[in-house]
């Protein structure tokens, strides 16, 4: 690579990449009785990625559910709004597409406050509006588990419940639709899924996942599903741990090709990013604590020169080696993301 893709690649970088899932608030509740992480930790690494925008996400751990779902989602995103009060000069959440135009035209990092799993909800449809006056703006109705929604797809091949989404799954979805929070169908098992496409119009959108071409888990979307999202104007964004089973094939050229599989599949219009960066949870955890994650779940593969936001440089940089257009990579890393919050947040 010479000098031009050097500045091809800035200049892609200046304009904001979006990354529509970070488990931001999840780190920051962990350690809690630290003070300015968005200032100090994480505001060098989205500014040497170019990040301008994340999907911050609330999720509770098993071991605080049932009765401590609300009170951790809320003291997570109270955790959020203290942090980033710390770093204003650099971020800033926004609550619609105008904060989100304003950070970008600022030189801002934007954050827009989501939800992973409507554990925090339990089964009060009143409080999907309390977090939406929070700042909540879009929601994915499960994680992996079963919840008073619906149930997740599971990290295997097959064995997800056959059963689609509950009364209350259901009212949730009408709930988001009347106020304006976009569905994210991350997670939801294929029944809940198409429950979510019957009972909606417009975009939809999978924050973050992989074809499940290359990683056969149920976890992950199948070509019907990357599809029926592509046909709505919705968008697929690429999870950078979920790429494969083997180890061995976890690298920055196989991130590209679950990228270019999306765009072949459906469309250059329906892929972006979902990197879910982890690392720098599991980094603070015990050797314990990671072990049981991964028996419970699915090992994550951290991709060498993809394990945090600083690296986002390399994947623009594999694109442009395998030969993305200009115009097909500000779609990858920014404007299809942008066009959907712009229709759905308003």
């Amino acid at each position: 690579m010479d000098a031009s893709t050097d500045a091809r690649i800035q200049r892609f970088h200046a304009a904001g990449i979006i990354d529509m899932h970070f488990d931001l608030p999840l780190g920051l509740f962990d350690r809690r009785t630290e003070h300015g992480l968005i200032r100090d930790e994480f505001v060098p690494e989205l500014r040497a990625g170019g990040i301008g925008l994340v999907g911050a996400a609330l999720f509770v751990e098993d071991k605080y559910l049932p009765e401590m779902g609300l009170r951790v989602a809320l003291d997570e995103v109270a955790r959020l709004y203290d942090e980033v009060a710390l770093a204003a000069d650099d971020v800033m959440i926004c609550r619609d597409y105008a904060a989100i135009e304003e950070a970008r035209h600022a030189g801002k990092i934007g954050v827009l406050i989501t939800m992973e799993g409507v554990e925090p909800l339990g089964t009060d449809l009143h409080l999907l509006r309390a977090f939406y006056e929070l700042g909540v703006r879009s929601v994915g109705l499960t994680h992996a588990r079963r919840n008073a929604a619906g149930d997740g797809g599971v990290f295997a091949a097959s064995g997800s419940s056959p059963a689609g989404l509950s009364s209350f799954g259901k009212a949730v979805v009408r709930e988001c639709r009347r106020l304006g929070i976009l569905l994210d169908l991350a997670h939801l098992n294929a029944a809940g899924v198409d429950d979510v496409l019957a009972l909606t119009d417009g975009p939809l959108i999978i924050s973050h996942s992989n074809p499940r071409y290359f990683h056969d888990i149920e976890r992950n979307s199948s070509d019907a599903q990357i599809k029926a999202v592509a046909a709505r104007g919705g968008v697929v964004g690429i999870n950078a741990v979920l790429l494969t089973a083997d180890r061995a094939k976890a690298t920055l050229d196989h991130f590209v090709d679950h990228v270019a599989y999306v765009a072949d599949l459906a469309g250059i219009d329906a892929v972006g990013i979902g990197f879910d960066f982890i690392e720098f949870i599991f980094r603070h955890w015990t050797p314990e604590q990671q072990a049981a994650l991964s028996a419970s779940m699915i090992e994550a593969h951290h991709v060498p020169g993809l394990t945090n936001h600083s690296h986002a440089g390399n994947v623009t940089r594999q694109l442009i080696a395998r030969g993305f257009r200009d115009d097909e990579i500000e779609k990858v890393l920014y404007g299809n993301w942008l066009r959907v919050l712009k229709e759905t947040i308003g």
